[in-house]
């Protein structure tokens, strides 16, 4: 485990804590993968950086399906806790450990926490949700970017976040989708998950996030 808590390190020990006592094959909000999948591609993000490119790039898809593989052969408690020990003591991931994790880990603690179907968002700190506004206001830009109209993503107690915001989509000013809810559910929903609790004024056939 990483020697400094932060908020990403902390969510790395729940997460495992969590995938150790559901087992191998809970269901989680990421279509078809069961927590076998979910710790095997945190493992491979981490600490395979050629294989993780395949999430990327599909020349090296194959290099991440042989990966996978291999690491869905081995014991599934020894991946969960091999991935819960942190990157490796000299490995360049333990320095942006926060910047490369908060989100990521967030978000796929919520997935297998809501993956029976249960949506019973966590009361966060001010500062942990400070964290996922940052990141909301980097990624939810980018994955809400090829909507047809602007939208305004309106996060409790922060400030507000658009998106494909373009010169000219909205000429009267009234042609947007406005989002609201807790910042971790906005972060979830731009992601592209449904079981959140957020409230959604305007057309949602206008909003478009990336990878749904």
């Amino acid at each position: 485990m990483l020697g400094c808590m932060t908020f990403a390190s902390t969510e790395r020990s729940s997460l495992a804590k969590l995938m150790l006592e559901l087992g191998p094959d809970a269901p989680t909000l990421c279509e078809g993968w069961t927590t076998q999948d979910m710790a095997v591609h945190l493992l491979i993000r981490e600490n395979q950086p050629l294989a993780a490119g395949g999430m990327f790039v599909p020349a090296l898809s194959d290099v991440l399906d042989k990966a996978t593989a291999k690491a869905k052969a081995r014991d599934y408690t020894e991946v969960v806790s091999e991935w819960a020990a942190g990157p490796a003591k000299f490995s360049p991931v333990r320095l942006i450990d926060p910047l490369m994790n908060t989100a990521e880990h967030f978000i796929h603690h919520e997935d297998v926490l809501r993956g029976s179907g249960e949506i019973n968002p966590r009361e966060l700190s001010h500062v942990v949700n400070g964290q996922l506004h940052k990141a909301l206001s980097t990624m939810g830009r980018k994955m809400l970017s090829k909507s047809r109209v602007p939208v305004v993503l309106l996060p409790t107690d922060f400030p507000r976040i658009v998106a494909a915001d373009q010169k000219g989509v909205s000429p009267d000013g009234e042609a947007v989708v406005r989002v609201s809810g807790d910042v971790g559910e906005l972060l979830l929903w731009a992601y592209g998950r449904d079981a959140v609790k957020i409230t959604v004024e305007g057309d949602p056939e206008d909003i478009k996030r990336s990878g749904v």
